[in-house]
């Protein structure tokens, strides 16, 4: 049999392969989003039927799709109000012609799958309500996402028996981007026998590499699988027992005494400040991380924790290796659940951090001024951030800190302009009606109109168009 690579994956590892990884998207929509989503996406996670009429009556766009950062850049409010079970809402977007049929694209490697409709994300949390309308609505083409769907959705349920019969029953027909998903809930799980089920439906990551997974379990468990195959499990070691019971000083005196420590990035993620500082202290490489995963130093950052960022780049760790979806060092600084801390960001910048590296879709400029962040715009100007980013520029700028991604005040939005204006930002673009949503702004606000102005955005000819359902 052909030598296999196993990955080790555990339940402190985010398993995230490619740019929305499965692990990564799930969490971000299980736990509260991060960032304030487009208004339609929002109200549909919500189940907000008033905010959702509203919305309608001003002909918001029911097909647009969700913020990345929250892991729905690929669904539609359809799809998201479906999997949350919020019937009103899919009745109402249905009504507003919502297009049942659309579908996740092709370009999204892992999670949610590509193909996948808004009846196969009700399927697969097992929503009756929304599916029946999406039904009544003519929602056709399913068929391939509805095997899926409905293998997931027993695993959700901890079904192990349905889901070795119906992973069976599909192996070879259930795409990997959804095993990945079932594979990380059987892990969450702890189940063995799910585990199997998964391993039947055809789980293969890759031609030369398989899973290792370390679970809770006693010594003498069976673990084994199938012959062939892609996936090891193993007990826990005992350092790792000692990381999952968050023992630091187990942990510690566990890799004091030889045994084999767990990786750098997880010791980071749960914060065991002084077992990090040892293995760098002997020599411990201080890049490595996961898979396609964060680095030790993201998760540093993302934590806040100066001590380890300190240590870290001491140790030579590279400010500028991006993590989970291409984010940077200096991107994760401004983003996150914690606030953003200005000394925190100076520090990555004196280790010479990139002011200008992007992940796909925005810069660290762009994170600042829409996270009502004044004093970190005029550090990224100061430091070099180019304001000129295809493809709305110095305007892009401006519609980033009118409509700000987290809650600001008129106030600090006014200083956020500023910063933009005294760092040398013009407020221009191509396209002269592409600025017809901050005239209006300019009109409607006492406050920011004159700030607007003075950064060089000139009187509207003609009265505007409704704004778009986010300039975001």
């Amino acid at each position: 049999m052909r030598p296999w690579v196993f990955r080790v994956l555990s339940s402190s590892v985010v398993l995230c392969l490619v740019v929305t990884g499965s692990a990564f998207a799930r969490n971000r929509r299980r736990s509260a989003v991060l960032i304030e989503d487009t208004p339609v996406i929002q109200a549909a996670l919500d189940g907000d039927a008033a905010k959702m009429k509203a919305l309608l009556r001003h002909k918001a766009s029911v097909n647009r799709t969700g913020e990345l950062t929250n892991g729905l850049g690929h669904m539609t409010p359809l799809m998201v109000a479906s999997e949350k079970g919020h019937t009103a809402i899919v009745d109402l977007l249905l009504q507003a012609k919502a297009d049942p049929d659309l579908r996740v694209p092709r370009h999204s490697a892992s999670w949610p799958p590509p193909g996948w409709s808004a009846r196969c994300f009700a399927r697969a949390e097992r929503q009756s309500g929304p599916e029946a309308l999406l039904v009544q609505a003519g929602a056709s083409g399913d068929a391939a996402c509805l095997v899926e769907a409905d293998f997931l959705a027993a695993v959700r349920k901890k079904d192990s028996k349905r889901a070795l019969l119906l992973g069976r029953r599909a192996k070879g027909g259930i795409r990997q981007q959804v095993l990945q998903e079932a594979l990380d809930l059987a892990r969450e799980q702890k189940s063995i026998a799910m585990i199997r089920a998964v391993d039947a439906a055809g789980f293969n990551p890759g031609a030369t590499t398989g899973v290792h997974i370390e679970l809770p379990v006693a010594s003498r468990t069976d673990v084994s699988m199938s012959p062939g195959s892609h996936i090891l499990v193993t007990a826990l070691s005992p350092a790792r027992k000692a990381l999952e019971a968050r023992d630091e000083k187990a942990v510690l005196a566990l890799v004091k005494a030889g045994h084999p420590p767990p990786m750098l990035m997880m010791l980071v993620r749960w914060g065991m400040t002084s077992v990090v500082l040892h293995q760098l202290k002997t020599g411990a490489n201080p890049d490595v991380g996961e898979e396609a995963g964060n680095t030790p130093l993201i998760e540093a950052v993302l934590a806040r924790n100066q001590v380890l960022v300190d240590a870290l780049l001491a140790a030579g760790a590279d400010v500028n290796l991006p993590g989970e979806v291409e984010v940077t060092p200096l991107l994760a600084a401004l983003q996150g659940d914690k606030p953003v801390e200005l000394s925190l960001v100076g520090r990555l910048l004196k280790a010479k951090a990139d002011v200008n590296k992007a992940d796909r879709y925005r810069t660290p400029l762009m994170e600042a001024a829409s996270r009502c962040l004044p004093k970190v715009v005029s550090l990224l100007l100061q430091k070099g951030a180019r304001w000129d980013v295809p493809p709305d520029g110095g305007a892009g700028l401006y519609e980033e800190a009118v409509v700000p991604r987290v809650p600001c005040s008129e106030e600090v939005t006014v200083q956020v302009i500023q910063a933009l204006r005294e760092g040398g930002v013009p407020l221009q673009h191509p396209e002269e009606r592409h600025l017809d949503w901050l005239r209006l702004r300019a009109r409607e606000s006492p406050v920011l109109g004159p700030e607007l102005s003075a950064a060089g955005l000139r009187p509207e000819k003609e009265q505007p168009s409704s704004p778009p359902d986010a300039a975001r």
